[in-house]
């Protein structure tokens, strides 16, 4: 993979993380796509510590890898509201957790096997009210869908979507007119 396929992959995934609109995104790397994943994300991470954005390996298996890319302070602010500790500690996280330890627990139930954690939409930066609607309904009887499934405000949440969309439309297209990465992220 080159390096305009990398971050175009990066960018489709991320670009509303990059820009602040959310607080984080996953992407899933599949390995036989890299000749040197780690390398190409390392070429990367100054670029993205020095704008704020933190790279978490969730999952390490023979044929793919999963990478949370999050805002630090921003997430730690969404999974420490009250709606959100309440679904967290369903699932072993404590209040008094650092971000770190969360994102440690985060990753032991993406590795377990049990089926991916639905909590994970917490960390996406998805609303509490969803994230509960979701898992109470077993992922039916949403209102609507985008980015994720909607259980309430869904005017709210199509307008989100939207701009997410646009928001990624715009930094990929600024990236096929080949502007580089790191000039994107210095105009956030």
């Amino acid at each position: 993979m080159t390096t305009a396929d990398f971050e175009e992959l990066i960018a489709r995934q991320c670009a509303p993380t990059f820009i602040g609109l959310k607080a984080a995104s996953l992407v899933a790397f599949q390995k036989a796509r890299f000749d040197d994943l780690d390398a190409q994300l390392a070429d990367y991470e100054s670029c993205f510590a020095c704008h704020g954005i933190s790279v978490f390996r969730l999952l390490d298996e023979e044929k793919r890898t999963l990478m949370l890319f999050y805002r630090g302070g921003v997430l730690d602010d969404i999974l420490r509201r009250r709606d959100a500790q309440k679904i967290l500690r369903r699932y072993g996280y404590r209040p008094s957790d650092s971000l770190s330890a969360m994102l440690g627990r985060l990753r032991q139930r993406v590795q377990s096997g049990e089926g991916f954690p639905h909590e994970i939409g917490l960390f996406l930066g998805y609303p509490p009210h969803d994230v509960r609607g979701f898992i109470e309904n077993k992922g039916r009887g949403f209102l609507c869908c985008g980015l994720w499934k909607v259980y309430a405000d869904a005017d709210a949440s199509m307008a989100f979507f939207k701009r997410c969309a646009d928001c990624t439309a715009r930094f990929c297209t600024r990236l096929a007119n080949g502007v580089p990465m790191a000039e994107i992220l210095q105009a956030v």
